[in-house]
């Protein structure tokens, strides 16, 4: 989908906007993990994460993502979150619903939204995140190929955790 306003649901404050030209955002509940044979629970903490490093093409000068084997004269410029030319970039924000807590991806001005992290994808999605790959003669390559940030909780746990059968 394009990085517009008009093509993602919450970014219109006028509800009755929004309602006639979104849908529903895209919602879901937190995963959950086994943690034992019959018992599933929350993950502690969340993290928000993008690849936008990897994708960008259009900054001048080009993302710098190569730290090292082979290294870009100056790791990191370039890479810029949103994308350029990108009048919105999608994010996560949390609502409560009937269900109990739910992610939604669009805007922040989606019905029912609680906390919106930052309400844009600088602050959600973090500084450039250090990666390694394999390299050559065994050593390894690093690159910025994601911006990341780590919550130190997870503020929308599910529901639905179950003991047993």
């Amino acid at each position: 989908m394009p990085y517009r306003r008009a093509t993602w649901p919450g970014t219109f404050e006028d509800e009755r906007l929004e309602a006639k030209l979104h849908a529903e955002p895209v919602m879901f509940s937190s995963p959950l993990f086994l943690a034992s044979e019959d018992h599933a629970s929350n993950y502690d903490r969340v993290a928000f994460e993008a690849d936008l490093p990897r994708i960008e093409t259009s900054t001048v000068p080009p993302c710098q993502r190569f730290i090292s084997n082979p290294g870009d004269p100056s790791p990191g410029s370039g890479c810029v979150n949103p994308p350029v030319g990108a009048a919105f970039y999608p994010i996560y924000t949390t609502r409560q619903t009937a269900l109990g807590c739910r992610w939604q991806l669009g805007g922040t001005h989606l019905p029912g939204t609680e906390q919106t992290f930052g309400g844009n994808s600088a602050e959600e999605y973090g500084p450039l995140l250090e990666l390694a790959y394999p390299g050559a003669n065994n050593q390894p390559s690093l690159r910025y190929n994601d911006v990341r940030r780590v919550l130190s909780s997870n503020p929308c746990p599910a529901a639905e955790t179950f003991d047993g059968d």
